[in-house]
């Protein structure tokens, strides 16, 4: 099949869709105004005007198993019905838009599909026998005339054929993104009858699967005030066939647990034991830095928070054919702490955190955008929180301000390692590049033993942190004044059986 059959065939086959799904659509199109949305799936609710007798047209993708039909004041539900049939060309109403903009593309490549058929016959016929009878100058004045019609016809001929290729390439890119949009069986539906009596309205309540949303935020981070301010929202998906507008309620269970933001966990020195065929290895576990966030007092109260489920409010319109929406529920304000925290085992550069002593409603695990003064710094993702909690939050790094560990005993020789005994020392330089005075906070850990064989001896730090506990864990408050340096220096001896062999964990 060429080309312009092509186009002929489709513009029957998708004009019979088009034109029967939008008249079934006109008896009850649904849209649904409320929807409580779950981790996976949401219960919609549609509301029509009643009738004696109703035909609803669903999606496959509705589970008919829990669609459920009550009539409002004044309206009686005699009785309803639910059917999957068959019916080709069936359009459903979150795509109706796309469908009709898929028609337009095809009937404009169908007329000039025509026209280059047209033009191609009138050449056709140009270049057919000379009519008889013609002599002389009548014949010169002939072949002139069909020759520069035929010109003409030519060119109209080349600028049909561009523009129908453009036509043509644009119906198909529109019909391929109808096809891959489409939800379910484009050939099956439910179909609702309900016979009812009064007038009134109906409400039917249907849930499918094709659902899922997560909670997102933005956050503003005022470095001289410590105010968090920030929106709560979601990114909602839904490939249901049916569009979204109205009140949407997010459920999830209430936050459990927590995670912390650059969190080291106590290094344990153990005997490393070894199989008979396998060699010994020294391991050194890399330790992530975990984002975690703050925030609290809400403007507008969009969130609630239950025994077993918090739900966040908003309102919008979320279409029914996969696409990806964002929608804000509300407003909030927190007062943070701002400090400057050095990790130097994991991080040269300072991060720069702002601590929540007490949030003032919970958190939903879900990523962030920040910003500090105004520019943005990145996203993280915020771990649950629960109302009450304390919560830090990274919004950054700060290149000017560093932390950086040097070894002051050598890695190699008898001075490192000598079995039964491991001296370490290391020296912590940390710099202020910024042009104004900070206060920095530096965290680093000591081996913790798990036996009593292990014994961590001869432990000097210089200067005395200002916190130590009894998990190996070391915290400075450093001032440093603009392009300043100071040093802080950690050594130990680690004694232990000289035939066993030292692991870090």
């Amino acid at each position: 099949m060429d080309r312009i059959s092509r186009l002929t065939f489709s513009f029957v086959v998708f004009a019979v869709m088009v034109f029967y799904g939008a008249v079934r659509e006109a008896e009850a199109a649904p849209m649904a105004g409320v929807v409580d949305v779950y981790p996976q799936g949401a219960l919609m609710t549609m509301r029509f005007e009643a009738a004696a007798k109703m035909e609803i047209e669903l999606p496959l993708t509705l589970d008919r198993d829990f669609i459920r039909v009550e009539g409002g004041d004044g309206v009686k539900v005699l009785n309803f019905d639910i059917r999957e049939i068959t019916r080709p060309g069936w359009v459903p109403p979150a795509l109706t838009a796309l469908a009709q903009e898929v028609d337009r593309a095809r009937t404009q490549a169908d007329m000039l599909a025509s026209r280059a058929a047209a033009l191609a016959q009138a050449i056709k016929q140009l270049g057919e026998a000379v009519p008889a009878g013609l002599k002389g100058a009548e014949l010169e004045t002939y072949i002139d005339t069909a020759v520069k019609k035929r010109e003409s016809i030519g060119i109209k001929a080349a600028e049909t054929g561009v523009l129908l290729e453009k036509a043509t390439k644009k119906y198909d890119l529109l019909r391929g993104e109808y096809e891959k949009l489409f939800p379910g069986d484009p050939d099956r539906m439910l179909l609702l009858s309900v016979a009812t009596e009064g007038k009134g309205g109906v409400t039917v309540t249907a849930w499918t699967n094709s659902a899922s949303w997560r909670p997102v935020y933005r956050m503003e981070l005022d470095s001289s005030t410590g105010a968090i301010k920030g929106t709560a929202g979601a990114e909602v998906n839904q490939k249901s066939g049916i569009t979204w507008k109205g009140d949407i309620l997010l459920h999830t269970v209430r936050p459990r647990g927590g995670l912390h933001i650059p969190e080291m966990r106590p290094l344990v020195v153990d005997f490393l034991e070894i199989a008979p065929s396998v060699k010994a290895l020294r391991m050194e576990e890399a330790t992530e830095m975990a984002a975690a966030p703050m925030n609290d007092l809400q403007e507008e109260p969009f969130m609630e928070e239950g025994l077993t489920d918090v739900t966040m409010k908003t309102r919008g319109t979320v279409p029914g054919f996969g696409e990806s929406v964002r929608l804000d529920a509300g407003r909030f304000t927190e007062k943070g702490e701002v400090s400057l925290v050095c990790i130097p085992e994991f991080s040269a550069e300072a991060w720069t955190v702002a601590t929540v002593k007490s949030a003032g409603r919970a958190f939903l695990p879900g990523e962030a955008r920040l910003s500090v003064d105004g520019k943005e710094t990145g996203t993280t993702m915020i771990p649950p929180r629960s109302m009450g909690q304390e919560l830090s939050l990274p919004f950054g790094t700060t290149p000017l301000v560093t932390a950086k560990r040097e070894e002051l005993l050598p890695k190699t020789g008898s001075s490192w390692i000598i079995k039964g005994k491991h001296q370490r020392g290391y020296l912590i330089t940390v710099s202020n590049g910024l042009s104004k005075a900070v206060k920095l906070k530096v965290m680093d850990r000591v081996p913790v033993p798990a036996r009593d064989t292990i014994k961590v001896q001869g432990l000097v730090l210089v200067p005395e942190p200002m916190e130590k506990d009894d998990k190996g864990f070391l915290i400075w408050e450093v001032d440093l004044e603009k392009g300043k340096s100071k040093e802080i220096s950690v050594k130990y001896t680690i004694t232990y059986p000289s035939d066993k062999e030292l692991m870090f964990r």
